[in-house]
């Protein structure tokens, strides 16, 4: 009997003992169950947080492609506008040059004239020189055959001043004449 009682002794502490690892493991599965806990409010805070930054990803990406095709459109709207640029100054600028053209021919052109007008003026006048010149030497012919007494004859003597006075008057003309020409041929 003794030995039941040793026994049942022996069974109350092992009872006991097994009563302690319970109530450790109890504890044990206590702490495990907050920390699990504690984890899956972390893991719901998380997922929110994830689930926030999806949402704001998914909004940015919506707005950068956004932007994307704005800038593309932009782009080709700024070369649209430089190709309608370029065309227009090119446009501008062979308006401007047909215009000077013009402007510089119409010039040459009365240029030429004024120039064919005083081409056929000194034609006149040389003919008009060559003409005073042949009289001239008739005068000079007649002058040599005149005797020394018709010298002094008033009347031959003032027609001869006044043909040299014509002639010098012809030559001033020449002369300015051709300082007109040369004048004119500077400026152009």
């Amino acid at each position: 009997m003794l030995q039941k009682i040793k026994d049942l002794m022996q069974i109350k502490e092992l009872i006991d003992e097994i009563n302690k690892k319970v109530d450790s493991h109890s504890q044990d599965v206590n702490s495990l169950k907050q920390e699990l806990t504690t984890l899956t409010s972390q893991l719901t805070e998380l997922k929110g947080t994830q689930s926030e930054f999806l949402t704001n990803f998914k909004d940015n990406l919506n707005i950068i492609h956004e932007s994307k095709e704005s800038l593309k459109k932009e782009v080709y709207d700024f070369k649209l506008l430089k190709a309608q640029t370029q065309r227009n100054i090119l446009e501008k600028f062979e308006e401007e040059l047909g215009k000077e053209l013009k402007l510089n021919s119409e010039k040459l052109k009365n240029d030429m004239n004024e120039y064919n007008g005083l081409k056929e003026q000194m034609n006149s006048m040389i003919e008009k020189i060559k003409t005073t010149s042949s009289e001239i030497g008739k005068f000079t012919e007649i002058s040599q055959n005149i005797k020394k007494e018709d010298f002094e004859l008033n009347k031959f003597q003032n027609q001869l001043k006044e043909s040299d006075s014509e002639k010098l008057n012809l030559m001033r003309k020449i002369d300015t004449l051709e300082r007109l020409i040369s004048k004119m041929r500077r400026q152009r």
